[in-house]
């Protein structure tokens, strides 16, 4: 077999076929686009080939004499008008027929794989033709750009799959034409895991765009020949490193001709469901020197028993579609026990669990929800991968590993397992950064945790042996995910039980009744009955067991959920556990069951609870909680006689959910000073940060100062001064300044959300610690060390997601909602008609207020206003209430339901507001009572009006006596506009109306503003 190298798209390669792309933008339909492109690309694919690749050599006689003009080239020449009269008249009908043609001058029989690739001409030319509205587009142009694209890659790069995608997803074409491609990155690192090899059979049930299988064909090929060319410059240096030395290391010699020439015909192949998408497979294989034919189109689900045989593959790696379309209601032939399930997802695995043979192995990308999913044929298929396979490996990759245009898609991970035999652990490794940024436009980053996922998966998990224990990786027994909890089963026993009991007494009662009138008629015998009594009974057991099993079975949900599985106790913990345990001498070995060791323990009596305490795993989260259990059962005087178990019950109670990290480990400062000298005055620096919720403000002025340092958006600003207040902010203004008063950090947000870490740093526990360790010195002032050496509470980062969108759409509800608060305003014009002096349409009044020396005046059960309840609200109910001595002493009034008060006093924007009273209730000498006097006119309508004229009233006030204020003659002189009844109404009841939605929103924010700081308290109380 020929070596194949291959180069991946470069940058240049990309945007002229984007150009290309936008030139046919005319011409119909993404899929249209795609078409005309694939057919242009394989024209001058075709001629290279015939000039550079020796088994095309025979062939080039057929393009001699007038033929020439039926290569690509010869279109270069061509006016722009005849361009297409040419292609669909002579070229395309040429190529439709090559087969013919090659025939016509090549010496004997053609080879296979030159005739399987000549067949593929002819099907993609077969009916090409393009139609005029192409020539609304420069064909010469377009002719030109095609033409531009280098020679050596277009043999050696994926255009179809790389760059068409880049050209089509600004429009998202790529969802038209049903292209949803696996990183180049995944599918090198799932191809490595798998280790393929000649004598490999590998297929793709999804095949898509063939990614997967010529990934693979280029990894067994690189193996023997170790020229660097795969994975290729494109790849993430980092992984393409690994791959290097994993070469270097495992060196393949080259395989016979039969060997190769078997690999060619049957190695490699797939099944794609779209037309568009199979052929661009089929092209990247003739393209690769692979067997084109080994490309089928149709439902792979479909096909599987008939055209795809079970057991006849030995690896599968595939990314199956997430709810796609099914040709058929029912797949019986992939799982007659589940013919009719709709998730694709479960179908798909479960087909390439039977595409395996005993031994092979699959490598599949499966949403997250996969892990967890509660229907039937989830559950059955998640114990069938642990009972019937060994599932090796869970690989968690990141949120963002497939983004596109449209923002990010789902959360997915990796599952690996091996056909034929059972698991005994399950191997989880969480990537939180695949070697590049989150975002559409994803750069390359240091650190790829592919690296050490591919160097532990093959020095431990392959071999069978436990990875070393860290954050990003651990093991799980598959018996702590095929166990069901004993307490729930037993519950389960109970219930089923007890609901059984009462349906078999009322058969039995039917049936007594039923069996007592036979008797009567002497058709059935005393002894008959009993025997019947006897086989009901047994019927009945029968019935109960069955359904306690099923709903047992039920209850289990066979989750690969694994850090759920995991307890939260530090390595400390742990220790001290393992410590108290090697004191015990243990009858149970720790091997057994788990449910043998729940059952022992829950029988054990109080002398020997400590002994088999010790056999429970404190790793495993069921396990600890039983411990829990049962030392909450332990009396105080039993804690004195055995203080063994005290030492348990501490260790659980000191439980971290979270752990905390040094906030070294989380950041790192950025130090970029910049030189007066470089400071233009142009930049924005840096003014100050609100201690409340970390927004930052720019200076007025760009003053130039002697220190000034840049910070990049998405940095974490601290100032160093008020740090201990909360000043702590994330940079969204872009890259700007800021003075050597503040530490510029860059966050590793491979490990902690940005602005969730700003959010921990600002609350008021965090807060505490630092007032407690307040740095002295100059003002203060906190320095590098001081911060980094504090720890933090770190969840888990899908948490952190979660927890950063959630609080992230509260800030948005509070902020959007603070804009209506700010700029709502009761409408002046709603008010009409002839205007009254208040005085004369209303008694006005004030209070007094009573001295709070005598606590005889206060507690009592008349209803007092203070000034700052006067907030443009209904009163309904006091803070404050006085007693009849009050009342007597201070000579004070009642205002009765429906007056309007107005705060004569007050601090801030107090002073001018109205309320409406909706109980009787005495006021302060602050207050302004209003009671309106007049029936036509309504007490609510002057409410209003009063709250619409806050401004004017407010600017009455004076400052006699030092203290601003206003005073009643202000408030007596107003003018009010009083319509009819009718007009007042209306005027009510669409502003009772607007401030009940205002009310709404308020309480909406309220609500949000609640459940952040919710959130924020359950990570420090962890």
């Amino acid at each position: 077999m020929a070596r194949s190298t291959v180069h991946y798209a470069d940058k240049e390669t990309n945007n002229i076929l984007k150009k290309l792309h936008n030139k046919l933008r005319p011409a119909g339909t993404p899929v249209q686009r795609v078409e005309y492109i694939i057919e242009l690309l394989l024209l001058r694919i075709f001629e290279v080939k015939l000039v550079q690749d020796p088994d095309f050599a025979p062939l080039r006689a057929a393009f001699k004499g007038d033929n020439e003009a039926l290569l690509f080239s010869s279109l270069l020449s061509l006016p722009n008008d005849e361009i297409l009269p040419s292609l669909n008249l002579d070229l395309f009908p040429f190529y439709a027929g090559i087969l013919r043609e090659a025939r016509k001058v090549w010496r004997g029989n053609l080879s296979d794989k030159v005739q399987d690739q000549l067949v593929l001409i002819e099907e993609v030319f077969s009916n090409s033709n393009f139609t005029n509205n192409v020539t609304s587009g420069n064909m010469a142009e377009i002719i030109g750009l095609v033409a531009e694209l280098d020679s050596d890659r277009l043999l050696k790069t994926d255009l179809l799959g790389d760059a068409i995608e880049s050209a089509l997803s600004e429009t998202g074409g790529t969802k038209d034409i049903g292209l949803h491609r696996t990183p180049d990155h995944i599918r090198e690192f799932m191809v490595g895991l798998a280790a393929p090899t000649f004598q490999s059979r590998l297929f793709d049930p999804t095949v898509g765009t063939g990614g997967f299988m010529f990934d693979s064909f280029e990894y067994v090929l690189e193996g023997v020949y170790r020229e660097g060319h795969w994975p290729g410059p494109k790849s993430h240096p980092e992984l393409a490193a690994w791959f290097k030395a994993w070469f270097e290391r495992h060196p393949v010699p080259v395989p016979s001709i039969e060997v190769n020439t078997d690999f060619y015909r049957t190695g490699v192949g797939g099944v794609e469901y779209l037309g568009m998408v199979r052929k661009m497979a089929a092209i990247n294989f003739y393209v690769r020197g692979l067997n084109p034919g080994n490309i089928v189109q149709g439902d792979a689900l479909e096909k599987f028993g008939t055209e795809i045989p079970p057991n006849s593959k030995s690896i599968v790696l595939a990314n199956p579609p997430f709810g796609a379309q099914r040709d058929k209601e029912s797949y019986p032939n992939v799982w007659s026990e589940y013919p009719t399930e709709s998730e694709t997802t479960i179908l798909f695995v479960k087909l390439m669990l039977e595409l395996i043979k005993p031994g092979g192995v699959c490598g599949v990308v499966v949403s997250e929800g996969f892990l967890t999913w509660d229907q039937n044929s989830a559950r059955a298929l998640r114990r069938s991968l642990l009972e019937d396979c060994d599932l090796q490996a869970i690989i968690s990759l990141p949120q963002g590993v497939f983004v596109s245009k449209g923002g990010q898609g789902p959360k997915t991970s990796i599952l690996f397992f091996v056909k034929g035999r059972p698991t005994e652990r399950v191997w989880f490794y969480k990537v939180t950064n695949d070697g590049y940024s989150m975002g559409t436009n994803r750069k390359p980053m240091v650190g790829c945790q592919l690296v050490e996922a591919l160097e532990l998966f093959h020095s431990y998990v392959r071999e069978g042996r436990e990875p070393p224990e860290s954050r990003h990786s651990f093991c799980i027994p598959a018996e702590w995910i095929t166990t069901l909890d004993p307490r729930i089963k037993d519950r389960i026993r109970a219930e089923t039980r007890a609901d059984m009991t009462i349906k078999r007494a009322e058969d039995r009662n039917k049936l007594e009744q039923k069996w007592a009138a036979q008797i009567a008629a002497k058709r059935l015998t005393e002894a008959e009955r009993l025997i019947r009594f006897a086989h009901h009974a047994d019927l009945w057991e029968a019935k109960t067991q069955s359904e306690i099993a099923r709903k047992i079975e039920r209850a289990h949900l066979y989750s690969f959920n694994l850090p759920n599985y995991r307890s939260g106790l530090t390595t400390a913990q742990l220790d001290a556990w393992r410590a108290f345990a090697a004191t015990q001498v243990r009858e149970t070995e720790p091997e057994d069951l788990l449910e043998r060791r729940y059952r022992a323990v829950a029988a054990a009596p109080i002398e020997r609870l400590d002994e088999l305490l010790s056999t429970l795993d404190p790793r495993h989260t069921l396990e600890l909680d039983w411990a829990r259990q049962f030392l909450e059962n332990v009396s105080a005087g039993e804690f004195e006689r055995y203080p063994h178990l005290r030492t348990l019950q501490e260790i659980i109670a000191s439980q971290q959910r979270m752990p905390h990290l040094p906030l070294s480990e989380l950041f790192r400062l950025r130090r970029e000073v910049v030189a007066q000298s470089d400071y233009s005055g142009e930049t924005d620096i840096v003014g100050k940060i609100r201690f409340s919720d970390g927004k930052l403000f720019m200076r007025e002025e760009r003053a130039a100062e002697t220190n000034l340092q840049w910070t990049e958006k998405g940095d974490l600003i601290i100032s160093k001064i008020n740090f201990h207040q909360g000043a702590t902010a994330i940079n969204d203004a872009g890259r700007v300044l800021a003075s050597m008063d503040y530490l510029i950090y860059t966050v590793d947000a491979a490990q902690i959300s940005t602005t969730l870490l700003a959010r921990i740093l600002r609350h008021p526990n965090f807060l505490a610690t630092l007032a407690a360790n307040k740095p002295g010195g100059v003002k203060g002032r906190s320095q590098p060390e001081f911060i980094e050496s504090l720890t933090v509470p770190l969840p888990d980062l899908a948490e952190q997601e979660d927890m950063a969108l959630t609080l992230d759409r509260n800030d948005s509800i509070a902020q959007g909602i603070s804009m209506v608060e700010k700029n709502w305003k009761l409408d002046q014009t709603i008010f009409s008609g002839q205007e009254h002096q208040l005085s004369a349409i209303a008694d006005i009044g004030t209070g007094s207020t009573p001295s709070r020396t005598n606590l005889n005046y206060f507690g009592g059960t008349v209803n007092w206003i203070l000034t700052a309840e006067v907030s443009e609200c209904d009163i309904e109910k006091t803070t404050e209430t006085l007693t009849d001595q009050a009342i007597s002493d201070y000579h004070l009034r009642i205002y009765p339901p429906d007056t309007i008060l107005v705060a004569m006093y007050g601090q801030g924007a107090t002073r001018g507001k109205a309320a409406y009273l909706r109980v009787p209730a005495a006021i302060t000498q602050n207050c302004a009572g209003i009671v309106i006097t007049r029936p036509e006119v309504l007490p609510r309508y002057v409410y209003y009006y009063l709250r619409s004229m806050y401004e004017e009233i407010r600017g009455q006030e004076y400052s006699g006596g030092g203290v601003p204020h206003l005073n009643l003659s202000v408030i007596a002189n107003l003018r009010v506009p009083i319509p009819s009844l009718e007009e007042q109404q209306a005027v009510i009841i669409e502003l009772d109306r607007q401030t009940k939605l205002l009310a709404d929103l308020l309480q909406l924010k309220a609500e949000a503003e609640a459940k952040s700081r919710k959130i924020l308290d359950s990570i420090w109380e962890s």
